[in-house]
């Protein structure tokens, strides 16, 4: 049986700390306005992540949600306010973890751009990966 790569991630302040299963990222650069405002950058770089390939390995306690929209969670540290992850009502079986998190020089291969419809004109897409104007799945919007 071949065990599963797993990589690590944490909070500014290492009060949360968790763990993620590599073979399950799917990494998306989010342009949508709410993780502008939240992360106070362009874009958020996100993985959809499988619920059961996330682990919190301690600090459970620390985080905090704050309801975006009605259906979307969105958990922090209630010490340092990173972002960690999102949950929706439409997608129970999955989280989306902010990839700044992950410890280290950890590698991840971005796949996509979703939110493309609320990217704020000054910002340039330079890659040839898929676009998405609004949702994370389904086949690629054409521009």
């Amino acid at each position: 049986m071949e065990i599963e790569q797993l990589i690590n991630g944490s909070c500014h302040c290492k009060s949360v700390c968790f763990s993620i299963a590599r073979s399950s990222l799917s990494v998306r650069r989010c342009y949508c306005e709410t993780c502008r405002k939240l992360s106070g950058s362009d874009y958020s770089s996100v993985a959809r992540v499988a619920r059961d390939k996330f682990t919190v390995i301690s600090g459970a306690k620390q985080l905090v949600s704050y309801e975006s929209r009605p259906g979307k969670q969105r958990f922090y540290c209630a010490n340092c306010y990173s972002p960690i992850y999102v949950t929706t009502n439409n997608e129970p079986e999955f989280l989306r973890v902010r990839t700044g998190l992950l410890d280290g020089a950890t590698q991840v291969e971005v796949t996509g751009h979703m939110w493309v419809s609320e990217k704020p004109s000054w910002v340039a897409i330079e890659d040839d990966k898929p676009i998405y104007l609004d949702h994370y799945d389904g086949p690629p919007d054409p521009l």
